[in-house]
């Protein structure tokens, strides 16, 4: 038998090992947090992953003119996904350009890693590690360990609730032929999945994701003090129904419309559904905050972000659609007014014969994506974060980020009051030319320098892919120093190629100011 000193150090080396094997990420804390420019990092499930976020509006019989992104929508490893099926898209909410980010969330994503029933697979939540396969916990932890991660924006829940297989078998009941029509809020299954038992589970679940997240910026070195998490809730996807579009007789709110809901079953999803899913994720959160006081959480209510803008609501159309004869939808979503004028929700997809995913049916479209990151640019706020609630702004149009408009109210009751990250005595802007660029076509950007002054000389900075700045044209402002400059895209350009601009302010050879950056994607129809 060995000596007891001799078992000490036994006991000690096997304890080493176990605690490498149980949680190798622990064993390599750093000391403290990485430095440099901070990033923003999205986690979680379809509803931020940017899931739809390639069609901008909906169109009957064919997509030609509201593929606003192109094939490479979802492409966020050059040419492919990362991970088959996340649609982590390039109009997702977590690029907000005032700050650099990364999204890690992955449309279908429960609380809990898992493969889905087509072999997909969707990481949760947690430190899943099996080979190249990780879970967005551990994701997050390895990406803040090298990267100084201030702003962490996470939506999740949704799916515990089977939110798909509810969406299915409402339209399904809205199919049936009388007799045998139903309403879905009666059914049995949707009934044990929304029961207080599986909600409490699922709360329960949703507060463990949460800490999860917590415990990955612990373990790649962060205090609770150096970050934020902002959790997001669920937008409301379609109208009550005394606005729907399409009448529930027949079979037009579905076979037109793309959202085959009876009217009741549309107020109880817009009401009493959506209430009890974001209820639940608003209570998890507090749950959370409870067991863990020191963390930073604020949460961001979207479930008024689409305002007459759901799917099928009266006041909007699909794209080219037309009533009595009369062109009502815009012609393409490049015209100037079709953000005002179309759906920011995909529509319901059961039968696939176009180039859309069922997966994409009833999530935030193109236009709902960008109205989303607009939230999300006010929850930065110039990286000093704060939570509130999103609410469609009155004004038509887009903004000079090329965004539709819309209001973060704060816990006050107050719009938030956007604060300029810059403190320096002379500002670039620089409006967004739109997230895709057609190849062979020229991109125009737009921006203002103010003051103007005689010693300040402004240059267009371009790079492409990620890779290092290169200085290009000098720019010489016009009246009130405000520019316009071309940009050519070449033929050649290959799709997915990602462009990305920035205006420098220089006096004396230096940079005073530089713009936000604009990124565009080529796009080849």
């Amino acid at each position: 038998m060995p000596s007891p000193r001799m078992a000490a150090v036994l006991v000690a080396v096997l304890a080493l090992v176990a605690a490498i094997f149980a949680g190798g990420a622990q064993a390599s804390v750093p000391a403290e947090a990485p430095r440099g420019d901070p990033w923003a990092v999205s986690l979680g499930d379809s509803y931020i992953s940017g899931e739809a976020g390639r069609w901008a509006g909906n169109e009957s019989g064919t997509t030609d003119h509201i593929d606003a992104l192109g094939r490479s929508a979802y492409w966020d490893a050059g040419d492919r996904e990362s991970i088959e099926a996340c649609h982590r898209s390039r109009s997702a909410a977590i690029h907000i350009g005032v700050v650099r980010s990364l999204n890690l969330a992955c449309s279908g994503a429960l609380t809990a890693t898992h493969v889905d029933d087509a072999g997909n697979f969707k990481p949760g939540i947690d430190f899943f590690a099996q080979g190249q396969r990780k879970g967005q916990a551990l994701m997050l932890q390895e990406f803040a360990a090298r990267n100084r991660v201030a702003m962490v924006a996470l939506s999740i829940g949704g799916n515990d609730f089977d939110f798909e297989g509810i969406i299915e078998q409402c339209v399904k009941d809205y199919l049936k032929p009388w007799p045998l029509s139903a309403s879905c809020r009666q059914d049995r299954e949707i009934a044990a999945s929304l029961a207080p038992d599986r909600v409490a589970k699922v709360r329960s679940d949703i507060r463990g994701a949460i800490l999860n997240v917590a415990e990955a910026m612990e373990r790649a070195g962060y205090e609770d003090g150096q970050w934020t998490l902002v959790v997001q809730t669920y937008p409301l996807p379609l109208p009550a129904a005394e606005h729907a579009r399409y009448g529930q007789s027949g079979y037009d709110r579905q076979v037109v419309g793309g959202c085959g809901f009876t009217d009741a079953d549309l107020d109880w999803a817009a009401g009493p559904l959506l209430g009890l899913i974001n209820g639940t994720v608003v209570a998890a959160a507090r749950d959370a905050v409870g067991a863990r006081p020191s963390l930073r959480l604020e949460t961001l209510d979207t479930s008024r972000a689409f305002e007459e803008r759901q799917l099928c609501h009266d006041a909007v159309w699909r794209v080219r659609e037309s009533s009595r004869g009369v062109l009502q939808g815009a012609q393409s979503w490049r015209d100037p007014d079709a953000v005002d004028r179309s759906e920011w929700v995909m529509e319901i997809n059961i039968v696939n014969l176009r180039e859309t995913y069922q997966q994409e049916s009833l999530h935030p479209n193109y236009w709902g994506q960008l109205a989303l990151r607009n939230c999300w640019r006010q929850v930065w706020n110039a990286g000093v974060v704060q939570g509130g609630s999103c609410e469609r702004g009155a004004l038509s149009g887009l903004t000079q980020d090329c965004e539709p408009h819309v209001q973060l109210i704060t816990a006050s009751g107050r719009p938030a009051v956007r604060r300029d990250a810059s403190s320096a005595p002379v500002s670039v802007t620089l409006r967004c030319p739109g997230l895709t660029v057609d190849a062979g076509s020229t991109a125009i950007l737009r921006g203002r320098v103010t003051p103007v002054a005689a010693d300040v000389a402004l240059r267009l900075q371009v790079s492409l892919d990620g890779g290092a700045w290169r200085d290009g044209t000098v720019i010489e402002p016009g009246a009130g120093g405000h520019y316009r400059v071309a940009y050519r895209i070449p033929r050649s350009a290959p799709e997915g190629l990602t462009y990305r601009w920035r205006v420098a302010a220089l006096s004396g050879g230096h940079a005073v100011a530089v713009s936000p950056t604009r990124t565009a994607a080529v796009r080849r129809s």
